[in-house]
């Protein structure tokens, strides 16, 4: 049987949008306190490089596993030594 069927490729057009959206909605959801704490141009740029990070497929990878290793450790703090490598390391 099949599993699932394959999503058609977007077209540029789609894509362009796509991350247009996700660009708009990164910085509406940017806390206002923050940003006149940092300052608006500061904000505005550190924005748009951690969109271009999170468009970056290796870069979301390693994210997406540190997160699961800080998850994993918060859970099970006996593996710490393990995914810390703190054990080779002294």
């Amino acid at each position: 049987g099949i599993i699932f069927d394959a999503v058609p490729e977007m077209t540029s057009h789609e894509q362009n949008a796509l991350k247009s959206k996700s660009k708009s909605i990164l910085h509406q959801s940017f806390p206002d306190q923050l940003r006149t704490v940092l300052g608006n141009e500061i904000s505005e740029e550190g924005l748009n490089i951690f969109h271009e990070m999170l468009q970056n497929r290796l870069v979301l990878k390693s994210m997406a596993y540190m997160i699961l290793d800080a998850v994993l450790i918060e859970m099970f703090p006996e593996l710490s030594d393990v995914l810390t490598l703190e054990q080779n390391l002294q």
